[in-house]
């Protein structure tokens, strides 16, 4: 009997017209992953406080790559407010080896929901951060702070030291590079590893990809470089000129976000539009040229790290910043000109600047 039920809930499925069994593998996906969450997290919790004798203060916050890096600074703080309890930071499973590689933390679980929330089990946790920003808890208001202060204040929280660290060892980034074939023979040439990252991501965030072809054909006039794309495909259905851009060794939607981490720290650069490889380069250490229209850079790059935010001079530039908000994430009504306007040449000078300041660091490293 048990066999035949199981035959049954094979067999079934593959029987509903195409939309249907579409609808039901996604229910079904998100029905487990709820519950998955429900059941695990518990015993998860449960054995990791009896293990280490500690009740346990959480930090949550699901997504995205980038917010989850600015979150970061703020364990220190939550530290000091709970000592000797075990710091557990809840995170969507994409990014739970990422956060592995911070310091700051002493336990991560990998959520498989994105709509997974963490409850307060007395006994075990004392208190849940649930850290948001100024236009997720008011949407028409503009946050006039960076998104690492921005983050924490909304716990109530100030950090001392605001620079989100991840610490990949020399031994995993050199294990990634030489499984992308990126590592280096002993004795050559200096060659650039370069990554850059177009997006996928807000239409009004995102650089034109003939721009971005510019820039790519500029380094390579000029410099011994390998050119790394990363980012993320668009969605099925939706053309993706970035499939076009030559001159480059894409990892579109290809590496994990620990690996992206331990690639980043390899470059010598990165170049990016305002996304998670500019707060991963901050964490890192990797310099950073950014590209900005609908936000101020001053708001975005990291506190410690080299950077530079590049944008271009129009009237309506860092709407996002605006109370009310201008229409940052699609639907500009200025047509994104604060990224039309903002030309290949400036960035490669910006870019040539950044390269310099590396070459004559490591020329006085070596003397």
């Amino acid at each position: 009997m048990p066999r035949a039920v199981t035959s049954l809930r094979q067999s079934l499925p593959s029987a509903l017209p195409g939309p249907v069994r579409s609808v039901f593998k996604a229910l079904k996906k998100w029905l487990n992953a709820r519950v998955a969450d429900h059941f695990y997290f518990p015993v998860w919790l449960m054995f990791q406080c009896l293990r280490h004798r500690q009740r346990a203060v959480i930090l949550f916050r699901i997504g995205a790559l980038g917010d989850v890096i600015c979150t970061l600074p703020m364990c220190a703080e939550i530290r000091k407010r709970h000592p000797g309890r075990l710091l557990i930071y809840a995170v969507m499973n994409d990014y739970r080896k990422m956060v592995l590689l911070s310091p700051a933390v002493d336990r991560v679980y990998g959520a498989r929901s994105w709509k997974f929330i963490p409850y307060l089990f007395p006994g075990l946790v004392e208190k849940i951060y649930a850290p948001q920003t100024t236009d997720e808890l008011s949407p028409d208001v503009g946050p006039t702070n960076h998104l690492i202060d921005d983050l924490a204040q909304s716990c109530g929280l100030s950090p001392a030291d605001r620079q989100p660290r991840l610490n990949p060892s020399p031994e995993f980034i050199n294990t990634v590079k030489s499984a992308y074939g990126l590592a280096a023979a002993p004795g050559a040439k200096r060659h650039w590893l370069i990554g850059i990252n177009g997006g996928h991501t807000w239409p009004v965030k995102e650089w034109d990809v003939a721009k971005w072809q510019q820039l790519v054909n500029l380094i390579h006039a000029e410099y011994e470089a390998t050119i790394l794309q990363f980012g993320l495909r668009r969605p099925v259905g939706e053309a993706d000129e970035f499939d076009q851009l030559t001159g480059i060794n894409s990892l579109v939607s290809r590496v994990p976000a620990d690996q992206l981490v331990a690639l980043v720290a390899g470059c010598d650069l990165i170049i990016s539009v305002d996304s998670g490889p500019v707060h991963i380069a901050g964490a890192v250490g990797t310099p950073v040229v950014g590209l900005f229209g609908a936000n101020d850079p001053q708001y975005r790059l990291p506190p410690a790290t080299p950077g530079i935010g590049l944008t271009s001079q129009v009237p309506c530039l860092f709407c996002h910043h605006r109370t009310p908000r201008g229409h940052w994430q699609k639907g500009c009504p200025h047509d994104i000109c604060c990224m039309k306007e903002l030309d290949a040449p400036i960035v490669f000078a910006a870019v040539k600047s950044m390269l310099k300041k590396a070459s004559d660091a490591s020329c006085v490293k070596n003397t």
